[in-house]
């Protein structure tokens, strides 16, 4: 009887082989076969390694190979490099690569190299924000910048001397993030981006891995980043926000008890934007490998800062690689890493991981397709100048701003809890903290509103109402201004109750009071629909 089942099952197999070929061919039979071995166990490891081999010695091979195939790991320098070294550097790097200028590339540049250019170029001058570093950091920051500002690193075979520079800048951030030699990442164009790739990696993951699960679940803090929110939107899943304690610290408790069997991923931030916390990263991390789960780490803000104030004796919870649960973290490079707009990292723990972030397509008549961010043409002006800041500040730079910045930092909290009636929100771990009323009597977004009227820029939170402060650069100037206008406009919001119920401190108070969110999310569409229009 098992002898007849056996004929039966053979005979079914090789009439599904013949009807594949009658009906797709000699080509769709070797693909539905080539299926069939790949699931033979063992066998995708050996195709593997066999790919693997390929990949490395092609790219060995090619005009964008060096070295002696081995992986490298480069750190931030002790010290900044001078700047006509770097400048020195970077020309013997585009000697190497065919300028477009000569007419033999066809595709990746449109560029008029005229009065058009130079005219983009005062543009950009005009526009880039003063880092306030030195002129010479300033001055080579943009230089790097304008050097590349018409090429572009979507194909690596093109511009050889961006790949190199994007991997010497993701290579100095894993090191700086105590990764290690299997640490790698991709660039890309900012904290936004490289959440979604973060978010679109693990659900790659979770569907090859655990394709049962049908309706995948993040579980993060209420303190997340909206990003995150908008990337589970984006890529088809479900998000769980889960309370925040008392200290507006992740309740890891809490989060555990969010877990469920379609959870894929955890996330968490150091430190979350709304307060300058940090997250128990640790505990996460514990909780993501006692669950199996991959555990990404939102730094996009504190990622360039955090590292530093850690080496000055600040007390910085444990927060990066060292945490072993940590799978991934995002980082960006144009906020404390002092360079153009529009350069993030997204960094995992192992290539292996990073592999799910990229996307292939094959069978397009243009030729071979790949990409490893959201974006096709990805600006080479962002990852040289990237480069640029860091091999010039090197981590004695890095080490002196962050010392100037919390200064400041200490400074305005001090200065704020002197003044009657405000206080700092939880206890902020590095250069940003947020305002909020410690007394009925002070609206803290009314004292906004009457800020607002003496020149500032006011970040209003809520869940609790508050004020948002990164401390910058340029805030050396302006820090005593701050508190002497905070202290008037309280006193104003004091002897003026009627200042709560206008301005925006009216319309926040009447957006809490609408218990469907979808209106107020309604609303904020109709807003952005508006502001963009032209009249």
């Amino acid at each position: 009887m098992l002898l007849l089942i056996e004929h039966l099952l053979l005979s079914f197999f090789i009439a599904s082989l013949i009807g594949v070929y009658i009906r797709g061919g000699l080509r769709e039979l070797l693909r539905v076969v080539l299926i069939g071995v790949k699931n033979i166990p063992g066998v995708t490891d050996v195709l593997a390694y066999v790919l693997r081999n390929e990949a490395v010695k092609f790219v060995h091979q090619s005009s964008i190979g060096g070295g002696n195939g081995q992986r490298l790991k480069i750190t931030i320098p002790e010290k900044g490099v001078p700047s006509d070294e770097l400048l020195r550097k970077m020309r013997e790097m585009k000697e190497k690569e065919l300028d477009h200028e000569e007419g033999k590339i066809f595709a990746y540049s449109y560029t008029l190299n005229d009065d058009h250019y130079a005219i983009q170029k005062d543009v950009f001058n005009m526009f880039t924000e003063k880092l306030e570093f030195s002129e010479d950091h300033e001055k080579l920051v943009r230089e790097f910048h304008l050097a590349f500002l018409h090429e572009n690193a979507l194909n690596p075979m093109i511009y050889p001397c961006l790949r190199q520079m994007e991997t010497e800048v993701i290579s100095m951030t894993s090191s700086m993030l105590n990764g290690d030699n299997e640490t790698t990442g991709f660039l890309t164009s900012g904290g936004t981006e490289s959440v979604l790739m973060a978010v679109k990696t693990y659900r790659d993951r979770a569907r090859k891995l655990y394709p049962h699960i049908l309706c995948p679940e993040i579980v993060c803090p209420m303190t997340q980043h909206p990003v995150m929110a908008k990337a589970a939107h984006y890529f088809g899943l479900t998000i769980k926000h889960v309370p925040v304690g008392p200290d507006y610290k992740a309740d890891v408790r809490k989060m555990e008890q969010m877990i469920s069997p379609n959870t894929i991923l955890l996330t968490c931030s150091a430190p979350q934007f709304c307060h300058g916390i940090v997250d128990p990263v640790d505990e996460l991390s514990t909780l993501a490998m006692k669950y199996g789960l991959p555990l990404h780490v939102d730094a996009c803000f504190g990622g360039f800062m955090l590292p530093w104030i850690e080496k000055l004796g600040y007390p910085v919870p444990k927060w990066d690689f060292r945490c072993p649960g940590v799978t991934s973290i995002s980082a960006d490079l144009h906020k404390y890493g002092y360079c153009v707009k529009g350069a993030s990292a997204i960094v995992y723990r192992n290539s292996e991981l990073r592999k799910y972030q990229i996307f292939t397509y094959s069978e397009w008549p243009g030729g071979l397709y790949g990409s490893p961010s959201m974006a096709g043409t990805r600006p080479g002006a962002n990852i040289a100048s990237a480069w640029a800041s860091l091999q010039c500040l090197g981590q004695e730079g890095f080490l002196e701003k962050a010392k100037d910045l919390m200064d400041i930092t200490n400074m305005l909290k001090d200065g704020v809890h002197k003044i009657d009636g405000l206080t700092i929100v939880g206890q902020p771990h590095m250069t940003c903290f947020a305002i909020t009323s410690n007394t009925p009597d002070v609206n803290i977004l009314a004292v906004a509103d009457v800020m607002e009227t003496k020149g500032w820029k006011m970040e209003r939170q809520q869940n609790p109402d508050c004020v948002h402060c990164s401390i910058l650069p340029h805030h050396k100037h302006s820090a005593s201004a701050l508190l002497t206008d905070l202290a008037l406009s309280v006193d104003q919001v004091k002897s003026n109750k009627s200042l709560s119920k206008t301005g925006t401190a009216g319309i926040y108070g009447m957006m809490a009071a609408i218990p469907d969110k979808a209106i107020i999310n309604d609303f904020i569409t109709e807003f952005f629909s508006e502001v963009y229009t032209l009249k």
